[in-house]
């Protein structure tokens, strides 16, 4: 929610900084103004209720049907009120939706493309999120109750998160922990269970603790993760073995998602295992961390979920010619591992622990391969990725191209999709940003051009660039600023966010340019007799790895 707020201050602000008429909004004012939009009450009585409605409704396969059927009665009356029923059923009334697109009656046909359309708009999902956050800040009496019983409501995992953090917020009141979260704790409902032991894990009712722990041998093994994934957060080492054993049990996605978190806790000396799609794969991930953690418990420090990951100085290049990836020891000599037989990588990316995910532009696939022995634990088929991009989330983004068009898309754990945008124009790079939104370099037959999306997709800022080289992201720094590699102008460029030029330095035949953390930029050239270079603020090499293959693409961690 967070993302469309800050989407909808920026459009504000640049009304006003054109027109001088409209003040800056305030974050509650943007949440506000969409639900205003959709019509909907933004006092407390009125947002509690639209939870509550949204709750209530429980529909058989059987009404389900008869509301499809109803969609094309000859009564208006009724069509309308069909239409509300599945329109407030929400994802619960798509597949029919979808079903009903065959229909031999146009009016069914019709209403269902609505129906369908109002599931899949963002402003379903932004409409939620900005109810609860409303809540989250107000905090009327009876909120988490209100909340609890619409989780299994929820629309998408946006709406889920919020609606939990949301709880989290009410944990504590006055003093003590929220009495409904705490009943919720024996909930019949295995999500509500899990939902209020983590809020109240987060919100720091401490104690109510006790009884979380219990659900540490809830039967259900979803909420025993959900439990030891907060506790282990929380620097609680009884969770992690719990945490650990729920491998064995979790679908995929969910396995992964708990997988992140080990990887973070053992760095480098984690086991070099991965999630499959079968059984067997997690129970052998499973008895690979827990031997690990027999191990290792004793030095592990669940501080460091909630740091910076550690500067090592280690950096990792991409060697062009030989379809291969190395990392490089502190000294910027020495190979720490080596990956060969890749299918033209243009983009990878450090993942915790022994993995390292890689665009294979020629191989038509993303895949997450051992740094080990080059295994590959995680593959999706995409044709000619350009950018591989693990987020914080464990969702992936991707850029693919070619000389007339492109796209962008995120997957989740499981491969599915969560957002996608197609261009009619060459994309030659690209990158997900931390507010949500995303940017790209475009392309036609003479010049290039930067444009920055915001989190709904909409573009915000654009500027030409004279980029030429397909393949890799483009660096955009926390100010706004970008970083372009001149490939044929044979230097390296630093663009304010309106493209104003503010630092620039020459280097032959740049291909790649990142910013790193003590102001110095690290370059990679086309040229075979450069490879890739450390640059000072002034320009000059103070480090260089040359290689007998063109180092196109370096990183730093």
């Amino acid at each position: 929610m967070q993302l469309h707020r800050l989407a909808l201050l920026a459009a504000a602000w640049a009304l006003g900084a054109s027109g001088g008429a409209a003040p800056l909004p305030t974050p509650a004012a943007a949440d506000e103004a969409i639900l205003k939009a959709a019509h909907i009450g933004t006092d407390d009585a009125s947002l509690l209720r639209y939870f509550r409605e949204r709750s209530a409704v429980r529909a058989s396969e059987a009404q389900i049907d008869r509301w499809i059927e109803e969609l094309g009665d000859d009564s208006f009356f009724v069509r309308e009120k069909a239409s509300a029923k599945l329109a407030a059923l929400g994802n619960a009334a798509a597949p029919a939706l979808r079903r009903a697109l065959d229909s031999d009656d146009p009016e069914v046909v019709h209403r269902a493309r609505k129906g369908l359309a109002a599931i899949q708009d963002l402003s379903s999902t932004r409409v939620p999120c900005a109810a609860a956050h409303i809540l989250r800040q107000r905090r009327p009496a009876g909120t988490a109750m209100v909340l609890l019983n619409y989780l299994p409501s929820a629309s998408s995992e946006l709406v889920l998160s919020e609606v939990r953090r949301t709880l989290a917020a009410l944990a504590v009141r006055n003093g003590q922990p929220n009495s409904h979260l705490v009943e919720a704790l024996t909930d019949a409902s295995a999500q509500r269970r899990a939902a209020a032991a983590v809020a109240l894990c987060e919100g720091g009712a401490s104690a109510a603790l006790p009884a979380v722990h219990g659900l540490l041998k809830d039967p259900d093994p979803a909420v025993r993760r959900d439990v030891a994934l907060a506790l282990v957060q929380r620097g609680e080492r009884a969770a992690v073995p719990v945490l650990i054993d729920t491998l064995a049990q979790a679908a995929p996605p969910d396995a992964r998602r708990t997988e992140e978190v080990l990887f973070r806790l053992g760095e480098d000396d984690s086991p070099d295992v991965g999630i499959g799609e079968d059984a067997q794969s997690r129970q052998a991930s499973r008895e690979a961390w827990a031997a690990w953690w027999k191990k290792h418990s004793a030095g592990i420090d669940l501080g460091k979920l909630h740091r910076p990951p550690q500067k090592l100085g280690y950096t990792m290049v991409v060697l062009l010619d030989g379809n291969a990836i190395m990392e490089l020891d502190r000294d910027g000599q020495t190979s720490r591992w080596r990956m060969s037989g890749l299918e033209m990588p243009l983009d990878a990316q450090k993942l915790p622990g022994p993995r390292v995910l890689v665009a294979e532009q020629r191989g038509n696939r993303v895949t997450e391969r051992s740094t080990v022995n080059g295994a590959i634990r995680w593959e999706y088929s995409i044709p000619r990725p350009l950018v591989a991009q693990r987020l914080k989330n464990g969702h992936t983004f991707i850029a693919t191209g070619n000389q007339i068009s492109g796209r962008v898309v995120e997957i989740d754990r499981g491969g599915n999709e969560v957002f996608s945008r197609d261009f009619d124009t060459a994309l030659l790079r690209a990158v997900k940003l931390p507010d949500g939104g995303f940017a790209c370099v475009f392309s036609n037959a003479t010049s290039g051009r930067y444009v920055r999306f915001d989190a709904d997709g909409k573009e915000s800022q654009s500027f030409p660039v004279e980029i030429h080289t397909a393949g890799g992201r483009i660096d955009v720094m926390p100010n706004g600023h970008v970083l372009v590699p001149e490939v044929h102008g044979n230097r390296v460029v630093e663009y304010t966010a309106t493209g104003k030029e503010v630092w620039q330095t020459t280097f032959d035949q740049p291909v790649a340019a990142i910013r790193l953390p003590n102001g110095h930029t690290l370059v990679t050239s086309m040229s075979a007799d450069i490879g890739a270079v450390e640059l000072d603020k002034a320009g000059k090499h103070v480090w260089q790895y040359k290689s007998e293959s063109r180092v196109t693409r370096a990183w730093r961690r």
